[in-house]
């Protein structure tokens, strides 16, 4: 594949999804794409093919490098109590919503709007990744569950619950709480996942 010859790919991708994240999939242009990477729009479409497939390469380097550390944290969670990875995760995520180096909020939840796969191209590229979440939320509440911890709910629901909680401290985080207040949320949350 060929890449915008004037800065690095990866400068590249970085500073398009900064803009994704600031503006969203729908209100960038490919003339936004164009002056924020400092090519013109056609280098944009020979490097990346289409503004959606560099929406997919945005939000896949978002994972990777931002909140790659969730991984991680999934990997390392059989030795924290329910409410202790709840909160670790969490709070982990509210330090990236209130960066001041970065735009606030989560780059895949702001970014690609919210709906189902089929309600735009943006959401069909953010839903993989939510979905993915859910899932490693719903094994890990599952696996907390045999191994004896009195978790407040069934495993599926407390999964959703995590990630309605992450979509509403991206949200906050995006209209201007502080990251104090969101690490109280963030705990509170953690919390009413285990019972007492």
């Amino acid at each position: 594949m060929s890449r915008p010859r004037s800065i690095p790919e990866k400068e590249a991708i970085e500073r398009a999804l900064r803009l994704f994240w600031e503006k969203g999939y729908n209100r960038t242009s490919i003339a936004d794409l164009s002056e924020v990477v400092g090519v013109g729009p056609s280098s944009i479409y020979n490097a990346f093919g289409s503004k959606l497939q560099m929406f997919e390469k945005c939000i896949q380097h978002y994972m990777s490098t931002h909140v790659g550390f969730v991984e991680d944290q999934f990997t390392n969670s059989s030795n924290l109590e329910t409410s202790e990875f709840i909160s670790k995760l969490l709070s982990s995520l509210v330090l990236i919503y209130t960066d001041d180096e970065t735009p606030p909020g989560c780059a895949m939840m702001q970014a690609g709007g919210s709906g189902i796969a089929s309600d735009s191209q943006a959401c069909a590229v953010t839903q993989v990744m939510k979905s993915g979440l859910e899932s490693a939320l719903l094994g890990y509440f599952e696996a907390r569950e045999t191994e004896g911890d009195s978790i407040s709910a069934q495993p599926t629901i407390l999964a959703k619950f995590v990630v309605g909680t992450i979509r509403g401290l991206s949200q906050l985080a995006t209209d201007g709480s502080t990251r104090e207040d969101l690490l109280d949320v963030a705990d509170l949350a953690a919390k009413s996942c285990s019972n007492p």
